[in-house]
């Protein structure tokens, strides 16, 4: 896994939409894009050219400890999965078999 690379600095054009579907939860909320986006739930509000310095370093040690996190609830999920196996393997194992009624 490669990990995430962060760029010094973002220097283009940004564009400001409104979502304008009176249905969506997201209605009247601003959208800010690096690209103009031709949704139909959209409106363009503007658009700004930036240049701006991103803060690129920590993100590794940033990344490590969201993969350290991840790890954590997966061998979490997978001890909880293997102990339901576990109690379907015993319950198996104490069903007895009491052969035919004379």
């Amino acid at each position: 896994m490669k990990g995430l690379q962060i760029p010094e600095r973002f220097t283009g054009t940004v564009y400001i939409s409104a979502y304008s579907d009176p249905t969506s939860y997201m209605y009247g909320k601003l959208c800010f894009l690096d690209f103009e986006s031709g949704a139909d739930d959209r409106i363009l509000v503007g658009k700004i050219e930036i240049d701006v310095p991103l803060d690129h370093a920590r993100t590794l040690d940033k990344q490590v400890e969201q993969l350290r996190t991840a790890k954590k609830k997966i061998l979490s999920e997978a001890s909880d999965k293997a102990c339901q196996l576990d109690e379907a393997i015993e319950s198996l194992l104490a069903i007895e078999y009491k052969g035919e009624a004379a």
